[in-house]
């Protein structure tokens, strides 16, 4: 079956009914949500989305592994973490906006990075209610990351443990951030056009693995709630959560990338055969790795740096999963909205700890034990091994759940990564006031490191020891989800909850001034000819990646971009492409200009089927700068099947 047929399909069974979303005559729907008080009765669906790079330099270091320690060339972007030198996907922020009104508005914005903190969601939240004059949009935006751990760091305004955890705070480049995530949302509130949505489960069960040895369990979820929108009558738009814990390139490749996520969001417009806006949630992970094992049969191909090839399979995997439930979707013409946000503490009292337990004040991370992965012991004595935070320097003591509904389907953010099982046991207990579906988005909002439950915590092993308030962390973040979902729902009495924590940054600095580029525009290596086991090559100097990396275009030898198969040109931002950046003279050479080398790699043919174009034919490549300026084209070059 074709792409094209299969959205054919698609859209001849997504004629399926309207849900008029009316409220009871005292303006409470069947949630108990009031829907008149105090924005009045919700108007048509209007829906909107946009996507923007993450303002990453190459150069700077990722954040997920710890990077002390490992060999990387200097630069100026760098911390105590080795520096990034290439690219394999270009981070980014996207964003789809659902709103009937003021008042009934979801704002669902994903960013690649290792997790999201309250402190830079708070930043973005205060950034847009100054440049729009709009109310205060804390109920409405839920963030959520997709994890990779290639993602940037640099953005924690805290010293002591955190910098072992996510580098050393980069002020300018956190300003960058919230300036462009907050860019993203304002792009996607001015999309705004008449929509529909409706929902739809896959099973992504394929594409995952229980990776925690210790509970021996061997047990996976891998229910996909998908969120199809969409807008002027056409499908445009899918926001889904996975829980897959996205990682595959590991620290020492020095690359920015997307990583898993990229390869699913890349592939499912590809399979479906449309130009979709996707976004993914990472929802639970703590205890599950990718597999690429069920992919497709690989085909001929040149080979590719670590870990190109598993992406792009485990996409292929997930997309075909996700257009397969396309299938069954039912559309919602005016589908009840509303979100709340709402905090809770966290600490020692707040958890319920004995005088003897977890004897931590400001908590404590890195419990270590010996990594026995035999299911009937426990170490006894894991909440005394542990790196304890200073009171200059604590854990967070209060963190930040959002809650609503879309729809038929419920939504429940939860800060960090948490176990299958620990997911599971928040989504049950909402399941007793509503009916239906919970997208469950983790790393979401704000991030406490690893949440599993308490009996699985004295098992020791690497999900333990990332658990920022030891072994009842997870249950008791459990049970604040559950809480502020029944506050919200009016099903439990509201409670006193803290009031947001201030942002981070805020102090001076001197601007990074961009280096002279030499020899800009210059095709430094020209491509030749390939054949489908060949990687094209191309080299062209440009700009310092303070002011963004450049982007490649696939073309025609007339200049026509090359297509993939959901329609938009095949660039460099996609993850076939590795872009590499070298920097002569080095950084660590005092001089007065640089020539920085842009060098793009494209498989002739990519080994997993699907993942680009088959290429034969003549092509060039022209290269823009960040900012969409020619740069360069380079010369025709041949390819043969």
């Amino acid at each position: 079956m074709t792409a094209r047929l299969l959205l054919l399909l698609a859209m001849v069974a997504c004629s399926g009914k309207d849900d008029d979303g009316t409220a009871s005559p005292d303006g409470t729907t069947d949630s108990g949500i009031d829907t008149t008080d105090p924005f009045g009765d919700p108007g048509p669906l209007e829906v909107g989305f946009a996507r923007t790079r993450i303002p990453a330099p190459v150069g700077i270091g990722t954040t997920g592994f710890g990077g002390i320690g490992v060999a990387g060339e200097q630069t100026p972007f760098q911390g105590i973490y080795p520096g990034t030198r290439a690219i394999h996907g270009h981070p980014d922020f996207r964003v789809t906006v659902l709103s009937r009104g003021e008042g009934h508005t979801v704002i669902f914005v994903r960013t690649d990075t290792v997790g999201v903190f309250q402190q830079l969601r708070q930043s973005v939240v205060l950034e847009l209610a100054e440049r729009t004059g709009r109310r205060d949009l804390d109920d409405a935006i839920i963030i959520g990351a997709t994890h990779t751990h290639s993602g940037p760091g640099r953005v924690i305004d805290a010293e002591g443990p955190f910098e072992l955890i996510a580098d050393s705070f980069f002020p300018e480049f956190y300003d960058a951030m919230v300036d462009a995530m907050a860019d993203a949302v304002e792009a996607a509130l001015d999309d705004l056009a008449p929509g529909r949505i409706g929902l739809v489960l896959a099973d992504g069960s394929d594409s995952i693995n229980d990776r925690r040895c210790e509970d021996g369990l061997d047990y996976v979820n891998g229910t996909i709630p998908v969120l199809a929108v969409e807008q002027d009558g056409e499908l445009a738009g899918l926001v889904l959560a996975h829980g897959i814990h996205g990682t595959v390139h590991g620290i020492d490749e020095l690359t920015l990338s997307q990583d898993v996520s990229g390869g699913i969001e890349a592939a499912i417009p590809e399979v479906v055969g449309a130009p979709l806006h996707v976004q993914m949630y990472n929802s639970w992970g703590a205890d599950i790795s990718p597999t690429s094992a069920n992919g497709p049969a690989l085909q001929e191909g040149p080979e590719l740096a670590d870990g190109l090839a598993t992406v792009a399979s485990i996409g292929q995997v997930v997309a075909d999963d996700v257009a397969t439930a396309l299938l069954a979707i039912d559309w919602e013409a005016e589908p009840e909205i509303w979100t709340r946000t709402l905090r809770s503490p966290i600490d020692r009292e707040s958890i319920g700890y004995g005088d003897d337990e977890f004897p931590y004040d400001y908590g404590a991370v890195y419990c270590t034990d010996d990594g026995d992965c035999d299911p009937s012991t426990t170490v006894d004595d894991l909440d005394t091994r542990c790196l304890a935070f200073s009171e200059e320097y604590p854990a967070p003591n209060q963190t930040t759940f959002t809650v609503g509904q879309v729809g038929p389907m419920h939504v429940v953010t939860f800060p960090g990564e948490p176990g299958t099982l620990l997911a599971e046991k928040v989504m049950d207990g909402i399941a007793q006031w509503v009916d239906g579906p919970v997208m469950f988005v983790g790393y979401g909002q704000d991030y406490l490191g690893y949440s599993i439950l308490e009996e699985d915590w004295w098992q020791g092993g690497y999900e333990a020891s990332g658990a920022l308030w030891g072994p009842r962390q997870g249950d008791y973040l459990v049970t604040e989800a559950i809480g502020v979902m029944g506050e919200a729902l009016g099903e439990v009495d509201p409670k006193e909850r803290p009031e947001p924590v201030a942002p981070f940054g805020g102090g001076t600095y001197d601007a990074y001034q961009p280096a002279s580029a030499s020899n800009r525009g210059m095709v430094l290596v020209q491509p030749s000819a390939a054949v489908a086991t060949d990687l094209i090559v191309a080299t062209v100097a440009g700009d310092d990646p303070w002011l963004g990396a450049p982007l490649a275009t696939l073309q025609h030898a007339d200049g026509s971009p090359v297509l993939r198969a959901d329609g938009s040109p095949l660039t460099s931002d996609h993850p076939a492409f590795r872009v590499e950046l070298d920097v002569e003279p080095p950084w660590t050479e005092a001089a007065s200009s640089r020539t920085f080398r842009w060098t793009f790699q494209l498989p002739a043919q990519h080994p997993v089927p699907g993942s680009m174009p088959t290429l034969s034919g003549d092509y060039r490549f022209a290269v823009t700068t960040a900012d969409g300026q020619d740069l360069a084209t380079t010369d025709v070059f041949a390819v043969t099947p």
